[in-house]
């Protein structure tokens, strides 16, 4: 059973560099703010719970497709990490 949820966790790791967390970070707040405000007026326009919460849930699903992926752009800089010194 360990063997599968370590497959598992191995799969579901989505490294991407420093620069590209801090953009995506930007990008995921800019998108569920928009898809809040569209989702609102949506749903006072039409007078319905339920359009309000479909657009959100769409808003939210687009944001996860565009931010959750490692897209080649988000591991475009790798990090050069500083080797130890090592004194005799």
């Amino acid at each position: 059973m360990s063997e599968i949820l370590e497959e598992i966790k191995n799969k579901l790791v989505f490294p991407i560099d420093y620069p590209s967390q801090e953009k995506t970070e930007w990008l995921q707040n800019a998108l569920l703010a928009l898809g809040a405000l569209i989702s609102c007026v949506v749903g006072f326009y039409k007078q319905s719970l339920v359009y309000l919460l479909a657009v959100y849930i769409f808003s939210v699903v687009l944001t996860l497709i565009v931010v959750l992926p490692a897209y080649p752009a988000y591991t475009a800089r790798k990090l050069e990490w500083v080797r130890p010194k090592i004194i005799n």
